[in-house]
């Protein structure tokens, strides 16, 4: 796992080893084991590198090919890289490494780009070959890992964060006001390729990219749809057993590493179910890392100590934060989220892997995925009701509605027909509604008129989620809104402390049996994840398996900003920055703040807000030559300056041809 970043001047300036490293210094937590630079006239490489697989020397890049024709920089884990160097050794390829890397070179020279639908993983990778002039890139089926680009008639410009790409000069720094508002409104965006920073863009998930004679040609490779063709009428009975046996194998593919291996554990089902495999699949216990808060409504060691009993084989370590450091995670959350971060849960998410890494543990399992394929949030069972009720089965229908009220408590049957009728509603009439139930801190009431009328009909219907079958929804946020923005903090709050973080419920094997499954093994009777509850029983404690009040990453963070942020958050609310910078209504924030300070009401998306002025004082206030001086310390850029000036810029050209995966 790695830090990655290139430039390839298209106006035939050169590039020196010096601008490559101001790109791989602003990203050296991700590599912090070894660094890389190849320079090749106009065209320069840079890599940081945190040593999971063969930990020799062997394994530095950039690597170049046996005759120096190929030259990598790759972050990510190929795990099925043993058995491709097999096949490749018996097609005459030689090696000198034990690594992941050189398998990707030795593949991409045997079977060109069509080498990445042999690859099984999680990667970012791109491939310079001086003699074409060429720059071949790919990033992995679900978008694990990342890769930001910006491409201008100057130069292109490639690396694993944002702030790389920026670091470039080939692009100035601007926000993309439409897809802020998107995150600040419905954390989700209206595509899988854009950024809140105008010009610097996203390689799609399951996507190629070629550039040649300064032209970008993308095209997909994989389609995760395509899966949905795979659906069998199975019994249910079989379900549970071949879901059992895909995780499992999804788990022991996902534990090869050279160095130990651990578990990110809360109280939850997926963690639960990764650290029960996981441990079944190891001889020395395994190490699993866990935030509780004693005392509150959002502490999990009770379903933490019950599955470490059960299951045993577990060697734990529990973190019980006071909350003291809350204004701290929150800058440096943001500075490494590169975007305006949600909510509380991000402390949490950050306490976790800072407990990883004081472990002394570079590598962990954790649960990414399972709720966007098997249906595990409340939000899906709306969809699903709507479609029963337009397919016309009546039975199911009357079950599933009664089961989900049942499991919401005091939800009305009046308030679900209304939240099942509300896509089919006119604009006029959701406009008047969202008006009435004003109070919520992401109501767009709270955003500048500037901002909202940024709307676009597209974006809203994505943001919404207002589709009608259950399918198109679970793809949406699996492939599009909801998973890329967790996959995006999975990668930023694990590789803040340099660590590899594993997501085996995104295994495309496994993801593909996850999609083709009926609806009905998903959710039914007011219960999600039908198929894991039932393939976990009695692997898994019942506690766990049988919970209805999912919590995802709980942390009482909201209320310790009444403790330890009120007046932080009202000097930040009160700033002549935040009143003048066109994205909130400031008189309107300012007097739902002072309702809050006062105990009149909630504010849930504080968070979201204060977030937000940090991430503007981060980067769009301050320099990009001091952004390496400050990055460790995002306190000091309090005082930031005024925004530099812009910088006229023309994007380059960027052409996408879609191919079928086969």
């Amino acid at each position: 796992m790695c830090g990655i970043a290139g430039i390839v001047r298209l106006d035939g300036a050169p590039v020196s080893a010096d601008s490559i490293g101001r790109l791989t210094d602003l990203i050296a937590h991700r590599g912090p084991d070894d660094a890389g630079v190849h320079i090749d006239g106009h065209v320069g490489l840079g890599h940081r590198r945190l040593s999971i697989v063969d930990l020799s020397p062997a394994g530095h890049q950039p690597m170049p090919s046996s005759d120096r024709s190929l030259w990598i920089v790759f972050n990510g884990e190929i795990y099925n890289h043993e058995a491709l160097r097999v096949e490749l050794v018996a097609l005459g390829h030689a090696f000198r490494s034990g690594t992941d890397t050189e398998v990707i070179l030795a593949a991409y020279r045997q079977w060109g780009e069509a080498c990445v639908q042999r690859l099984e993983g999680m990667w970012a990778f791109a491939i310079w070959e001086p003699a074409r002039q060429r720059l071949f890139c790919s990033r992995d089926r679900l978008g694990i890992k990342p890769f930001y680009y910006a491409l201008t008639p100057a130069g292109f410009a490639f690396a694993s964060e944002i702030k790389a790409v920026l670091a470039s000069g080939l692009v100035p720094v601007r926000p993309n006001h439409e897809a802020l508002r998107l995150q600040l409104l419905y954390r989700a965006r209206a595509s899988n390729e854009t950024t809140c920073f105008e010009g610097v863009l996203q390689l799609p998930p399951a996507h190629n990219a070629v550039l040649e004679g300064g032209r970008l040609l993308r095209s997909r490779y994989w389609n995760a749809a395509d899966a949905l063709a795979m659906r069998d009428g199975a019994r249910d009975a079989d379900h549970a057993a071949r879901f059992r046996e895909e995780i499992a194998q999804a788990v022991r593919s996902h534990l090869r590493s050279d160095v130990p291996v651990g578990a990110c554990l809360s109280g939850g089902l997926d963690s639960g179910t990764l650290a029960a495999l996981a441990a079944r699949e190891t001889g020395s216990p395994l190490r699993t890392f866990s935030v509780t808060y004693p005392g509150t409504v959002h502490d999990e060691s009770r379903y933490i100590r019950t599955l470490r009993d059960q299951v045993g084989n577990l060697d734990g370590s529990d973190t019980s934060p006071d909350g003291r450091d809350l204004v701290d995670v929150l800058e440096r959350s943001t500075w490494h989220y590169e975007e305006p971060v949600w909510g509380g849960s991000v402390y949490s998410w950050w306490q976790v892997m800072q407990s990883v890494n004081a472990g002394g543990i570079k590598v962990v399992l954790n649960g990414q995925g399972a709720d966007e394929l098997l249906a595990g949030y409340p939000r899906y069972y709306p969809t699903y009701l709507r479609q029963l009720l337009l397919g016309g089965r009546a039975g199911a229908l009357h079950r599933n509605f009664e089961g989900f009220r049942a499991q919401q408590g005091d939800l009305s049957r009046m308030g679900l027909w209304r939240e099942l009728a509300t896509p089919f509603w006119p604009d006029w009439l959701r406009r008047a509604a969202r008006v009435a139930g004003r109070g919520n801190a992401f109501d767009d009431g709270f955003l500048s008129p500037e901002l909202r009328a940024l709307s676009s009909p597209e974006a809203e219907a994505l943001a919404r989620r207002a589709f009608c079958d259950l399918d198109t929804h679970l793809l949406s946020d699996l492939t599009v809104t909801r998973l890329p923005e967790l996959l995006q903090a999975e990668d930023r709050f694990s590789m803040a402390f340099s660590i590899e973080s594993r997501v085996p419920f995104l295994d495309r094997a496994f993801v593909e049996y996850g999609i083709a499954l009926p609806a009905h093994q998903k959710i039914d009777g007011g219960v999600t994840k039908v198929v894991l509850r039932e393939a976990m029983r009695g692997i898994v404690p019942d506690d766990t398996l049988d919970r209805r009040d999912k919590q995802g990453y709980p942390t009482p963070a909201n209320d310790w900003l009444r403790s330890f942020g009120v007046e932080y958050a009202g000097d930040l609310i009160g700033s002549r920055a935040f009143r003048e910078r066109g994205v909130f209504d400031a008189v309107a924030a300012s007097n739902a703040f002072e309702r809050w300070r006062s105990g009149r009401g909630a504010l849930p998306g504080l968070w979201t807000w204060l977030s937000a002025e940090n991430w503007y004082r981060q980067y769009l206030d301050t320099p990009v030559a001091d952004w390496r001086r400050h990055h460790n310390d995002p306190g000091q850029r309090r005082g930031a300056a005024e925004p530099p000036a812009a910088v006229s810029s023309h994007a380059g050209t960027v052409a996408e041809v879609t191919s079928e995966a086969g």
